[in-house]
């Protein structure tokens, strides 16, 4: 197997590089121990290093500590990074590091899962598509074409800005968890990836079948580009 050119791999490195790029420019309002976080990254970088070139089979790959070593130190690491304190006037400003944060997380813990897929490698492998309840929809207050989404389950939620005009409360979405983008002071934390589904997928990993995969392919190799 190509490890060293699978996409779940290059998207699980560069969220590791974005957790570090962070804590080295530490600009969140709350003190972190830097050294602590610093060495915690580089602990999680080394084994997904050590996956990327292992060059194994899927059945092999699978069967590697370092997955739940890499889940183990992402979830020390979320303490270090995401105390729930305040974040003061600068909101937006803050909101997108913290979004960041919890994407690069969200990658990182879930790396094993999206290898169960299978040793083909395709860019939609390399992130996942969540079932989500539309909470909340509202216009952008500063784009007409716009509009914002909360958007969730009982374990976790997301704010999606959306230029999709039909999305209605109450529906069931799959929403492909990405790197946030700040809207004109809003951050969206993922992106609408499929039509209206049956509530029994809310929480679950939606079927590649049911998501609009050329749109999710293009935000992952977008994100690849810029690497």
């Amino acid at each position: 197997m190509d490890t060293a050119n699978d996409y779940r791999f290059i998207i699980a490195e560069d969220a590791v590089n974005r957790l570090r790029k962070i804590i080295v420019n530490w600009q969140l309002p709350y003190h972190i121990d830097k050294n602590k976080a610093l060495k915690i990254v580089d602990e999680i970088k080394s084994r997904v290093m050590r996956m990327k070139y292992s060059f194994l089979p899927i059945t092999l790959l699978l069967s590697m500590r370092e997955f739940e070593e890499i889940t183990n130190y992402s979830t020390e690491l979320s303490k270090i990074l995401l105390q729930n304190k305040p974040i003061g006037s600068k909101k937006s400003k803050y909101q997108l590091l913290i979004s960041e944060i919890r994407y690069s997380l969200w990658i990182l813990m879930g790396l094993k899962h999206r290898f169960r897929f299978g040793e083909q490698n395709l860019p939609e492998y390399a992130i996942d598509v969540i079932g989500a309840e539309i909470f909340l929809v509202q216009k952008h207050s500063s784009a007409d074409k716009l509009w914002v989404l909360k958007c969730g389950t009982e374990k976790f939620s997301f704010t999606v800005v959306t230029n999709i005009p039909n999305i209605r409360k109450g529906e069931v979405r799959g929403v492909a968890i990405l790197p946030p983008v700040e809207f004109m002071g809003i951050v969206s934390e993922a992106m609408i990836a499929t039509d209206p589904l049956p509530k029994t997928f809310k929480g679950k990993i939606i079927p590649f079948n049911r998501i609009n995969i050329s749109d999710v392919r293009a935000k992952i190799l977008n994100i690849v580009s810029r690497k």
